[in-house]
């Protein structure tokens, strides 16, 4: 009979034994459990402000990259294009696309509208893109015929004054400031070039030999 009582209340130590190590399993899964949860909820909060800071981001970046472009295509156009700029994720990146707007439907710049638009666009993403660096390189742009598609005397005066107020000093306007050094092709007449450049050089062939004098 006593071994029968020794055995039950040695079966009786072991099962308390047991729940007193489950009770302290348990009592480790709900600290863990609390633990868990509190970061769960940090990490909820620090995703939200993540997607708020890059949306205010995103929404910089899309002002900067569009306000140049749109007043350059204001400048030069009667009926410009409106310029958008629309972020997009691709292959785990952040992509940026541009697009010309005109009666509320999207276009391709390369693909559905003239390339003279274009031109400009291109002219006036460079000084954008040029003023969001960090650290900026130096103050320059070169260009190579950038308004070769461009049509009209008109515009291309237009364009000329554009690039004229590009090279301003920034304190005397809104546009970077920047030093543009630019080939240029007859479309652009020499007494254009001459009033709003600060020096001109002309190349000319003399038989096989490239000749350069200076015309201001």
């Amino acid at each position: 009979m006593s071994s029968k009582v020794e055995e039950l209340r040695a079966k009786y130590n072991e099962l308390v034994g047991a729940k007193n190590s489950l009770d302290k399993q348990l009592d480790e899964a709900k600290t863990s459990f609390r633990a868990f949860r509190r970061e769960y909820r940090d990490a909820e909060k620090a995703h939200s402000l993540i997607q708020l800071c890059a949306q205010q981001t995103q929404n910089e970046l899309k002002y900067q990259l569009s306000e140049l472009p749109q007043l350059a295509l204001s400048s030069v156009f009667e009926d410009p294009y409106q310029f958008d700029v629309d972020f997009q994720i691709r292959r785990n990146s952040t992509e940026v696309d541009f697009w010309f707007i005109r009666d509320g439907e999207r276009l391709d710049p390369k693909e559905s509208t003239g390339l003279g638009p274009v031109d400009i666009t291109g002219m006036a993403l460079r000084p954008a893109l040029w003023s969001m660096q960090i650290p900026k390189m130096r103050a320059s742009i070169w260009l190579d015929e950038p308004f070769k598609h461009l049509k009209g005397a008109g515009a291309n005066r237009a364009a000329l004054a554009i690039l004229s107020e590009i090279c301003k000093p920034k304190s005397e306007q809104n546009w970077p400031g920047l030093q543009i050094v630019m080939i240029a092709d007859e479309r652009a007449s020499r007494d254009e070039l001459l009033e709003v450049s600060d020096c001109v050089y002309e190349f000319y062939m003399v038989g096989r030999k490239t000749k350069t004098r200076r015309l201001k």
